[in-house]
């Protein structure tokens, strides 16, 4: 009886063992094969580095001007992006910073990019769709936005360069 009870126990530990080799396997293999092998296939274009653009708007309801300034860091893998997002807002009431982290991917010359705040204390979501211009050095679009504010989606064009560094 203590043979088949042993046996039992060899069987249940060897196969909780043999389910955490092969999960740390698969994880292994999307995490890091698939993305390299795809990144060492990708012809595409690389968008990765310092992109930034600025602004100067007019609210027509309060008649107040307003400066905005936008910092873009991409890491790409092949189709995929990530990377963060610093959006400075100014006008005479308030100056405002707000720090991204970014997510998305690009295709065929349109870039599609998510916004989660780095701070969960902030509510503010937002996401754009770019176009690649100007033989790669600029992306324009249009950032759409949670106006936490109002409680509203609000947009603003986006323009973005590449920095001279990236």
């Amino acid at each position: 009886m203590s043979t088949i009870l042993e046996q039992g126990v060899i069987g249940i530990v060897t196969g909780i063992c043999t389910t955490a080799v092969l999960f740390l396997i698969k994880s292994i293999w999307v995490t890091k094969v698939i993305p390299f092998i795809e990144a060492r296939k990708y012809q595409g274009v690389n968008i990765e580095g310092q992109w930034t653009g600025s602004g100067k708007n007019e609210d027509p309801d309060k008649g107040d001007t307003y400066e905005t300034e936008f910092n873009l860091f991409l890491k790409q893998s092949a189709h995929h992006l990530s990377g963060s997002f610093l959006f400075k807002f100014k006008d005479p009431t308030k100056d405002v910073n707000l720090d991204f982290d970014v997510s998305g991917y690009m295709w065929e010359g349109y870039v599609t990019l998510n916004f989660t705040p780095k701070d969960k204390r902030v509510t503010s979501y937002a996401t754009t769709l770019l176009k690649l211009h100007d033989g790669g050095s600029s992306l324009v679009g249009t950032w759409l936005f949670r106006d936490v504010i109002k409680e509203f989606v609000n947009q603003v064009p986006l323009v973005l360069v590449r920095s001279s560094g990236s």
